[in-house]
C-alpha cells in the first residue's frame, strides 16, 4: 500500500471510530490488518470493540490476539470504550490488568542528574575586556590555587594606599583608582572594594561587591561598609574579603566565612574571628565591624529582606538594586552547580551548562572508567548498551575541579 493510500485508510478508520460507526469499521477490517504499524496498538483493539458492540462472537478472541501481540494502550484509546464493550465480562479486571502489564519499560531512564536551582545571577563586578587585561598586567602573578591568589590580591589591594574617607573615585574603574593612588590619592572602603573585586575577576575568581549595613542604617552617618565576596574554587564556597582592612572573617577552625554564614552568626550573636593584616586593621574594632552584617546587598544588583525593608540609608541616599527579594533564598548561588539539558544527537544526549562564569569545561567520570572531558555545551551521548550507569559531572576552572554532581541512568 503506497503512502497516500495508507493515509487515506487511516483517516477513514479514525473517522469511523470517532463516530462509533462500528459496522463501517468492521467492513474495512481486512484492509486495516495490512497496516502492520498500527494494527496491534490501534486498529485491532478498535475492531475488537466494534465486534462486541455489533454482537460478533469473536470480539474477545480479537482482543486477546492483540493482547498477546503486546497491546497495552487501553487508556490512550479510551477506557470508557473498553469498559463499555467488555466491562460485563466476569474476568474483565484480570484481562485489563494483563493488558496493562504489556507496557514496556522505557529504553532510557534518567534517575538523577545535575540540576541547579533557578537563582538570580551572582552579580559579578567586572571591567570590560580591555580594562580587565590592563588591570591583570598591573597585578602580581596569580598563585596555582584560588584561595592563595585571593589572599594575595587582598593584601596587594589594601597596601595600595592608606585609608581616607575624604575622597572617592566616581568612575568605579580599578585602573583609574590605581592611577590616582599612584599619584598619592587616598580612598575609602568603596574604592578598596572596586579594586579588589575587579582584580579578582581579572584573575578569573568570581567576585561581587557587597554593601553591608548597620542597624538603623537609615539614620546618621557611617551606616554602610563596602566589601567583596568571592567564590573560591578550592574551598567550594563564597568568602567575604574586606579590602579596606585587608581582612577575612573566620570560624573557630580557621575556615573563612561567606556572607550567608556571617549574617547567620550576626543573628545568633556569635562573633567570629576577624583576621586582618594591613595598616588599616585594628583588631580591637572586630565587634564594631561585625555590626555591619545587620543587612546586606549585592551592590546595585540584588537586595533582600525577610521582613520590612528600608531602601534608604544615612537619611535619604537610595539603596539601588535591580532585584529586591523577599528573603535571602538564592542570594548565594553555588557556582559548582551544573544545569542539564537534553538533545538529540543521533540518540539521547545530555548538555551540561556550568554556572561558574570562568569554567573551562566539564568532566564526566564513572567508576573504573576514563574521564570524558567536555567543553561547555558539548553534548554527552548516553549509552544505549543495557545496564545501569552511575557517573559524576564536575566543572573545570583555571584553579580546580569543582564538586562532582551525580548522574545516574538506566539503559534497557
Amino acid at each position: 500500500m503506497d503512502a497516500p493510500a495508507l493515509a487515506a485508510l487511516r483517516n477513514r478508520a479514525l473517522d469511523l471510530t470517532r463516530s462509533r460507526d462500528w459496522p463501517g469499521l468492521l467492513a474495512i477490517e481486512a484492509e486495516l490488518r495490512a497496516d502492520s504499524e498500527l494494527w496491534t496498538q490501534l486498529w485491532g483493539p478498535c475492531c475488537a470493540i466494534a465486534a462486541r458492540m455489533t454482537g460478533r462472537p469473536d470480539a474477545r478472541d480479537l482482543l486477546e490476539e492483540c493482547a498477546r501481540a503486546g497491546f497495552y494502550q487501553l487508556d490512550n484509546l479510551g477506557v470508557e470504550s473498553f469498559d463499555e464493550a467488555f466491562g460485563r465480562d466476569p474476568d474483565w479486571p484480570q484481562v485489563r490488568a494483563r493488558i496493562m502489564a504489556n507496557v514496556p519499560p522505557p529504553p532510557l531512564e534518567l534517575l538523577s542528574w545535575p540540576s541547579a536551582p533557578l537563582t538570580p545571577p551572582p552579580g559579578l563586578f567586572r571591567l570590560d575586556p580591555g580594562g580587565e587585561e590592563r588591570l591583570a598586567a598591573r597585578m602580581p602573578d596569580c598563585h596555582p590555587g584560588a584561595w592563595a591568589t585571593a589572599e594575595m590580591l587582598l593584601h596587594w589591594t589594601t597596601s595600595r594606599w592608606r585609608h581616607s574617607g575624604a575622597n572617592h573615585e566616581e568612575s568605579l574603574d580599578a585602573n583609574v583608582v590605581l592611577d590616582r593612588a599612584e599619584h598619592g590619592d587616598r580612598f575609602a572602603c568603596r574604592e578598596y572594594c572596586v579594586l579588589l573585586t575587579q582584580a579578582l575577576n581579572a584573575a578569573q575568581i568570581p567576585a561581587r561587591r557587597l554593601s553591608l549595613f548597620r542597624a538603623d542604617y537609615h539614620a546618621g552617618l557611617g551606616g554602610a561598609h563596602a566589601v567583596t565576596e568571592a567564590w573560591i574554587d578550592d574551598l567550594g564556597k563564597w568568602v567575604v574579603l574586606d579590602g579596606q582592612n585587608g581582612a577575612v572573617w573566620r570560624d573557630e577552625s580557621g575556615c573563612p566565612l561567606g556572607l550567608a554564614e556571617l549574617q547567620q552568626r550576626y543573628r545568633d550573636a556569635s562573633l567570629p574571628q576577624f583576621d586582618g593584616h594591613s595598616d588599616n586593621f585594628v583588631a580591637a574594632a572586630t565587634a564594631e565591624w561585625f555590626g555591619y552584617f545587620f543587612a546586606a546587598a549585592v551592590t546595585d544588583e540584588l537586595a533582600w529582606s525577610a521582613g520590612p525593608y528600608v531602601p534608604v540609608y544615612e537619611g535619604s541616599r537610595v539603596i539601588s538594586c535591580d532585584l529586591l527579594a523577599a528573603g535571602d533564598a538564592g542570594t548565594t548561588p553555588d557556582l559548582a552547580a551544573v544545569t542539564t539539558g537534553v538533545a538529540d544527537k543521533g540518540g539521547a544526549a545530555l548538555v551540561f551548562h556550568p554556572r561558574h562564569p570562568f569554567a573551562t569545561g566539564l568532566e564526566v567520570t564513572q567508576p573504573g572508567g576514563e574521564p570524558v572531558r567536555l567543553a561547555a555545551g558539548e553534548p554527552f551521548r548516553l549509552s544505549t548498551t543495557p545496564g545501569e550507569y552511575q557517573l559524576a559531572v564536575a566543572v573545570r576552572t583555571p584553579y580546580a575541579m569543582l564538586a562532582r554532581q551525580p548522574l545516574h541512568y538506566v539503559a534497557r
